[in-house]
This record gives C-alpha cells, sequence and structure tokens, in this order.
C-alpha cells in the first residue's frame, strides 16, 4: 500500500497509533493521526458483516469554531447508503459514538453535520448518513419503484450505518465505543424508534425528536394541505389569518395550566375551541374569518374523513391538529411535499409523475397503504421488551403545537401502546420515557419552552442512571422559527445564551402547572400534575 511505501522511506520503529501498526521513528501523534486517516481509502472494509462498506475518501480537518481536529471519512455501504464519518484524535475522542439521523425524505450525507460538529464538541466519533439515496429532502422521485432504495429508507440505512460507523471506529481507535447514542428529529426521530424495536443491540441511547409515522403523515398532511387550498390551489389563510385563529385558540385554553402565557399548557386534547366564533360579522373587514376559513379550519382540526362523514382516525391513529397549532408549517402547507410521496412512494407500484393530490381518494386509497408502511415506514411497531431487556434507554421528545404531522397524538398513542405492552408505567419509565411540550412545534420551533439541553439528559440517563424526572426547558429570546439543522441542534443540546422563560418538563402523562406563586417565568414555580 502507498501508505507504507511512504512510511518505510523513515527510520525504522514501531508505534502503534489509530488503530493501525505504524512504521516510523519521526512520526508524531498529529502526523500519525494524518497518515492512518489518509490510508483508510485504502483499506479493504467490505468485511464488515451486514454493512460491506467502501470507504470512498477520508482527509484531516482542520480545528475550527471549537470543532476538534478530526479524520473526515466518507463512503458508502453496498449498495447505495452514504456515509460520513468524523473521528476526533485518540486524545480527543471521549469513547463513545453518535450517529445523527436525517429527516424528511432523507438523500443527503451533510444536512446533518451540525450535529456532528456538536458531538464532537463533546468528545464523540459521529456519523451520518443519507438514508440510501441523493435526492432533496422534500422530493421522493429517487424512490419511484425502487423498494431496495425505499427498504434503505425505512429500515436498513441507519442500521446499516451504525455497523460501518462503529467498525471504522474500532479500525481507527483500536477500541470499540463504550456507548452509542442515536439522535435525529421527524424522519429521522423515527428511525430511533425503528432502532430500539427492530435493532436494539445499536444503541445505548436513543434522542427520537418529534418521530414522525410517515404512513400517518402522508394522509394527514395531505388532508391539511387539501382542504386549506381552494380548487386552483391558493392557500385560504395568510400569515394574518392564522394568528387570528391561533388567538382564538389562546382565548379559549391558554389559561389551562393556570397561567395565561400566550401558551396552551397541560394537555391541549383538552381544549374546547370552536373556530366558529371567528366567524367574521356583517361589516367586519380584520380580526376575524370568512366562513370559508372556519370551514377550513374545522376540517383540520376534525381531521380526515370518508365522502360519507366517516373518520379515518376510527382505524388509525391519524388523529387531527389541535388547537394551539395553527402557526406550525403542517397546518396549511405542503401540498408538494406528500403529493411526491404518493406519486413515487406511498402506493406499490407507484403512480408517477402524473398523478395529482386531487386524486387522493380518501374513501379507498388509506387501504392500499400496508405494503409501503412496512417497508417505509418501520416505527408504529411500540414492542419494545428486546430493548428493554438489553439496557437501552429511549427518550422521546414531542411538541403538543407539532400541527397535523400527526405528531403529538400519534406519539403518545405509540408511547401508551408500549406502556400496555411492558405491562405498567412504572416498568416502562425505566427505559421509556416521552416529554411533550407545549407550545413546541417540528423539532425545535413554537412559543413555548421548546429549547433545552436534552441530549445531556439522555447522557446522564445512560452513563450516570440518572432518570430523567424532570428536564429545563427554556424560551430563547428572539424568532425561533426557522427551519435550519443548526438552530435545531442548538436547540436540543444547550441552553440558550439568553432566554424569555422557563419550564418544567415532565414525563408523559405528567404535565406542568403554575404553582399560583413566585415568578412565572421561572420553572421553579411550576409543579407536576397528575391526570389521573
Amino acid at each position: 500500500m502507498a501508505m507504507f511505501e511512504r512510511i518505510m522511506k523513515r527510520p525504522v520503529s514501531m508505534i502503534v497509533t489509530t488503530g493501525i501498526l505504524v512504521l516510523g521513528l519521526n512520526l508524531s501523534p498529529a502526523e500519525a493521526a494524518t497518515t492512518a486517516c489518509e490510508a483508510m481509502p485504502e483499506q479493504d472494509f467490505t468485511g464488515i458483516v451486514d454493512a460491506a462498506t467502501q470507504v470512498t475518501e477520508a482527509h484531516m480537518v482542520a480545528k475550527s469554531n471549537d470543532v476538534p481536529a478530526h479524520c473526515l471519512v466518507r463512503g458508502y455501504v453496498s449498495p447505495n447508503v452514504g456515509v460520513l464519518l468524523h473521528l476526533p484524535s485518540k486524545s480527543e475522542w471521549n469513547g463513545n459514538f453518535l450517529e445523527a439521523s436525517l429527516g424528511g425524505y432523507g438523500g443527503s450525507t451533510e444536512a446533518m453535520v451540525p450535529w456532528c460538529e456538536e458531538a464532537m464538541r463533546r468528545g464523540y466519533a459521529c456519523l451520518t448518513h443519507d438514508t440510501g439515496h441523493t435526492g432533496w429532502n422534500l422530493r421522493a422521485s429517487w424512490a419511484y419503484n425502487n423498494l431496495q432504495a425505499e427498504f434503505d429508507y425505512g429500515i436498513r440505512g441507519h442500521h446499516v450505518a451504525a455497523l460501518a460507523g462503529k467498525a471504522l471506529i474500532k479500525d481507527y481507535y483500536d477500541s470499540e465505543p463504550e456507548f452509542s447514542y442515536h439522535v435525529g428529529c421527524s424522519g429521522g426521530g423515527k428511525q430511533g424508534l425503528v432502532e430500539a424495536q427492530r435493532y436494539p443491540w445499536n444503541f445505548d441511547g436513543i434522542l427520537a425528536l418529534e418521530p414522525s409515522n410517515v404512513t400517518a403523515t402522508g394522509v394527514v398532511i395531505h388532508w391539511n394541505a387539501l382542504v386549506t387550498h381552494d380548487e386552483n390551489g391558493k392557500l385560504l389563510f395568510t400569515d394574518t389569518d392564522l394568528d387570528v385563529l391561533h388567538q382564538g385558540a389562546l382565548d379559549a385554553c391558554d389559561a389551562n395550566d393556570g397561567l395565561k402565557d400566550g401558551v396552551i399548557g397541560g394537555d391541549p386534547r383538552q381544549c374546547k375551541f370552536d373556530p366558529s366564533v371567528l366567524q367574521c360579522k356583517a361589516g367586519q373587514k380584520s380580526g376575524c374569518l370568512s366562513a370559508v376559513q372556519v370551514d377550513a379550519a374545522q376540517k383540520v382540526y376534525e381531521g380526515p374523513v370518508t365522502s360519507d362523514g366517516e373518520k379515518l382516525s376510527n382505524y388509525f391513529p391519524w388523529y387531527p391538529a389541535l388547537p394551539g397549532s395553527e402557526k406550525g408549517e403542517y397546518f396549511t402547507r405542503f401540498i408538494e411535499y406528500k403529493e411526491s410521496w404518493w406519486r413515487f412512494m406511498g402506493f406499490t407500484p407507484d403512480p408517477g409523475p402524473s398523478w395529482q393530490a386531487s386524486d387522493f381518494d380518501f374513501d379507498k386509497d388509506y387501504k392500499r397503504m400496508g405494503a409501503m408502511d412496512a417497508i417505509v415506514n418501520g416505527s408504529s411497531n411500540p414492542d419494545l421488551r428486546k430493548f428493554q431487556t438489553v439496557g437501552g434507554k429511549l427518550m422521546v421528545v414531542q411538541g403538543w403545537e407539532d400541527s397535523g404531522l400527526p405528531g403529538p397524538q400519534v406519539t403518545v398513542d405509540y408511547y401508551e401502546m408500549a406502556e400496555r405492552i411492558i405491562g405498567d408505567r412504572k416498568a416502562t419509565q425505566e427505559f421509556f420515557r416521552l416529554f411533550m411540550i407545549p407550545g413546541r412545534s417540528h423539532c425545535h420551533r413554537g412559543d413555548g419552552a421548546v429549547s433545552g439541553d436534552f441530549l445531556t439528559y439522555l447522557e446522564n440517563w445512560v452513563e450516570k442512571d440518572e432518570a430523567p424526572d424532570m428536564m429545563i426547558g427554556y424560551h430563547p429570546e428572539g424568532d425561533n422559527r426557522d427551519r435550519n439543522y443548526d438552530s435545531s441542534m442548538k436547540a436540543n443540546t444547550s441552553v440558550p445564551a439568553k432566554y424569555e422563560f422557563s419550564r418544567p418538563h415532565f414525563p408523559y402523562p405528567l404535565w406542568a402547572k403554575y404553582s399560583g406563586k413566585g415568578d412565572p417565568n421561572d420553572y421553579r414555580s411550576f409543579e407536576a400534575v397528575d391526570p389521573e
């Protein structure tokens, strides 16, 4: 190999560094790390069991923005799962592994790099993957009659990425990770649930943020988009209209947690809000909604129905959006996002690019999803007994404002079913805890105490057996409704430098209620309420 040809020109001695035998008396630790890094593409990793891997590129990256210098390794697991592995020097490595999985339709190893940068600041070796294909995160054309890619996206990609990452780590450091973690939001959170249920031996700790049930999402977001647009595809609501609708929900239910603070606290499922109270009266031109808008809002709150008015949630946990979620991105938008799903991934065979959003038949088409639910969803089975047995820890963070994903109620249903399978709450919460956050939208956004160092709570649970009986959430100063991955990472791994208020978050079904005394902006002024 070229690496050994270069080394043999040096005076002969032997040292072991970063997992390989290096010959050369004059190699500094930095030179040895660089040599080991650059040699990785020349090594044969096709023997990794169940994850034949090819390293295509490896080079050193200098320290920057508190991210330590590291070996950046790019490659793929056959046939097409792209991986990007970040390996800090052995002196900087904390001995642990973190895999960060991308949401949406996947398609990139780069999007979750901010998570790996934070992981490396903590000392982790960190891996991202593309779920088995390349493509724009909101378009599913890669899946067109491509069962291998769909299987990789739904079930296999994150698993084989973990196998490859651990094997490459062992080769580089000559040591296996002591603890392994998985993080991800939305589709990435879904992958965390799949890991816990199907591959419980891969990770010691899993942080699943707003995990999506992708087939339920396919139906509910599609419904929301259709009923909130007119026959020409024009959105029926302006942002101002949605503000009016959201304020109406707040007026009805804001004080449910004992405090009127611009966030529906407690359990928003108990909120009784009729949008018809907002319908414009004769001569009223602002601060109200038209009859058409009221009807559209009611349809979103009621959820998908057949032509006879039968609720599809009678058959599946496809629950409607909740009051308080009106400003969330899934209350009205994303026709193209779900249209792409049905064209290329929701059915088998796929109808293709000629299929239109209006072609979905709410009387029949939901019955055709069984095969694809098994292939691309994978997160709907709440039987976590294997994960319990091997000692894993699962922490799910879910925003109540996560409109129409339909995250909140599907996630609650998943947890409650897991609790029934395990047998009781105490045994379940020894390894699985769900935190429902008022005013949190998708992955971090919203008006509530949406941010916090949730990853550290998981680390302490896994490594110190300190179960998270309470997590502290914060509402950062400024606008927090952007969609970028760097903001999402910071919101879930750190305490904001400046924040407007804090709240305690308790394991579901507990929720926080203002005690009636003390600073309402301080989490210590709240107490846990058990609805039972």
